[in-house]
């Protein structure tokens, strides 16, 4: 039976191996991987603020367009909110 029994080689000791970082060690992903991603997030993100970029133009477009809209709407949003920090207060 103790034949079978493997023998501690490093009684608990952490090889030099164990205990190098992620960072030490060879990379996880290959660098060309890594660099189509890292560039494919980079065109997301650009298309992103593009998008954004174009909503917002339009959105100010809109509100300048029609301001008595949005002083409405800003009014009854202020009601609203004031109804429920009114209903808030009190309990």
């Amino acid at each position: 039976m103790a034949d079978n029994q493997e023998p501690m080689a490093n009684n608990g000791d952490l090889s030099s191996e164990e205990t190098q970082t992620h960072s030490e060690r060879e990379p996880f992903v290959d660098p060309k991987v890594y660099e189509r991603l890292i560039d494919r997030l980079k065109n997301e993100r650009h298309k992103l603020e593009r998008d954004l970029k174009k909503d917002y133009r339009n959105a100010r477009r809109y509100v300048r367009a029609h301001p008595e809209e949005g002083l409405g709407m800003a009014v009854v949003g202020g009601f609203i909110v004031g109804y429920f920090l009114g209903k808030l207060s009190r309990d």
